[in-house]
């Protein structure tokens, strides 16, 4: 089913890393036993330096892909003479669903186990189900016909195996919103075939939640544990090895190429000096090194602990800007559900999740999301990034992040995991940015602020409650809650 690859880690990059070890051995890999700080061009490491610095692996980047279950319940004949009616031949439209599958199939990397004779009765479901139900990762269902094709779709929500998401699609005039929705079972109606596409990137999503692993570096202790129903492995690591990675990173080309090219990109450097940029450009390159070590696909750290510190080059937001962009996440305070929310984004949306402080102006009943670390590529990772600007940590005034500027009269989603079984998702609009500018413009907080009207709410200070919140471009309400549904999340809308 769909989380039993998980264990597996089929997506684990090469060379697979070491999932546990002592701080002693975490060492030696690095080359820094015997405290000899080498760089990574030392030729100690077992990855090579390109690979290091490629673009961050996510699940389904590697061999291993989601494995989806495709059929059609409808009858053996063409036509019907009744709803959905004679103009809605039946083998003319399932070539058309097929295309439209196989096409963002291809596009999304899914492995398609089609069946292509008509799904027309129970029977024909339980040969659907014995030839493939025991190597999928999920299903998705065309409902094309009348109340026979209903019962068989039933059928097969009841007798699939357990925990095997499962979507189906029912073109309008098939009634298929009469079909009774089972657990981890989504019925999408539209009269849009294109949403297939949606469906399938819904259960690719599924897939890849459940074969993620999430480290969390804080404190002293290594240990992993399983969230459900999410599916996600969580690594815990201690903080000294962010500090180990920064000594190994040290003189890394690759942390001097990222460097030069953020300086050159920057609409404007305003405090951090060159050496700060490096600093940062370091940090990120120790966090992809922990990443590949230890075999995860995004981190979590008590970034506050180390600023705490008062070393500027242990401030990790450039690093997790970057990740962010990279379509993985970089997360703060350790904060794991708000981290699996941005996770998500990336997955489902296709766009970075900015995860914020809430601020409430109850002079002008205004909700405002401030942090430090934010994405540039808010509009998608296709998308062109927004301009920026470098600048510090504000609290610290150290270290180095970005400054962006959010798009304004922008659609937003405002989103968060509350634990791995409940998310809170509501929609309003970007109205304008709010980050302080300069020192002596009145206004305090992080360096990246978005003001926002948010659907619903007539008294801001009741969002004040709800810690980090993820803001996400556009509306994304309902194909959250279709996601949630799928994969038995409890969903609360609304932030009032």
């Amino acid at each position: 089913m769909v989380g039993k690859s998980s264990g597996e880690n089929p997506d684990r990059t090469e060379p697979t890393g070491c999932p546990l070890v002592g701080r002693r051995q975490f060492l030696a890999r690095l080359g820094l036993a015997g405290g000899a700080a080498l760089t990574i061009h030392s030729g100690l490491f077992g990855w090579s330096a390109g690979a290091v610095m490629g673009k961050p692996k996510v699940p389904g980047d590697s061999a291993a892909k989601p494995r989806i279950m495709v059929g059609f319940a409808r009858p053996d004949f063409n036509r019907y003479y009744l709803w959905p009616g004679a103009g809605f031949p039946l083998d003319e439209n399932q070539k058309l669903f097929t295309e439209i599958i196989e096409k963002a199939a291809e596009e999304l990397g899914v492995t398609l186990l089609i069946e292509r004779e008509p799904l027309k009765d129970n029977d024909a479901m339980n040969a659907f189900l014995a030839k493939w139900g025991g190597e999928a990762d999920g299903a998705l269902i065309t409902q094309m016909g009348r109340e026979q094709r209903r019962a068989a779709v039933g059928h097969f929500l009841d007798a699939r195996p357990e925990g095997l998401p499962t979507v189906v699609f029912g073109p309008q005039g098939t009634r298929t919103w009469l079909i009774e929705e089972r657990p981890e079972s989504f019925i999408g109606t539209t009269d849009n075939p294109q949403w297939l596409a949606t469906a399938l990137r819904m259960l690719k999503a599924r897939w890849q939640m459940a074969n993620t692993r999430l480290a969390v570096i804080r404190g002293n202790e290594e240990h992993e544990e399983r969230l459900e129903p999410l599916g996600t492995t969580l690594h815990h690591m201690p903080l000294q090895w962010i500090r180990d990675a920064m000594r190994a990173a040290e003189g890394s080309d690759e942390a001097r190429e990222i460097a030069d090219r953020y300086i050159k990109d920057a609409v404007k450097i305003v405090e951090p000096s060159e050496t700060d940029i490096l600093n940062a450009s370091r940090n990120y390159v120790a966090n992809r090194m922990l990443m590949e070590e230890k075999g995860v696909h995004a981190v979590t750290t008590d970034c506050l602990g180390l600023v705490r510190e008062g070393d500027g080059s242990l401030v990790q937001c450039l690093a997790f800007c970057r990740l962010l962009d990279e379509g993985t996440c970089g997360g703060c305070e350790a904060d794991v559900y708000p981290a699996l929310t941005c996770l998500l984004s990336s997955y489902l949306l296709g766009r970075p999740g900015f995860m914020s402080n809430p601020v409430v102006h109850t002079a002008t009943n205004e909700y405002v999301g401030t942090h430090c670390q934010t994405p540039t590529r808010m509009a998608g990772f296709n998308e062109p990034p927004h301009p920026f600007k470098i600048r510090p940590h504000h609290e610290t005034q150290q270290g180095v992040t970005l400054q962006v500027d959010y798009a304004e009269k922008q659609p937003a989603t405002l989103w968060r995991f509350l634990a791995s079984d409940s998310l809170r998702v509501g929609t309003g609009t970007i109205t304008r940015n709010a980050r302080p500018e300069h020192h002596e413009d009145g206004i305090g907080g992080c360096q990246n602020g978005y003001a926002m009207e948010v659907d619903g709410v007539d008294d801001v200070r009741l969002m004040a409650r709800y810690s980090h919140p993820v803001l996400t471009y556009g509306k994304h309400r309902t194909t959250i809650a279709a996601w949630c549904q799928l994969a038995g999340i409890n969903v609360i809308s609304g932030w009032a």
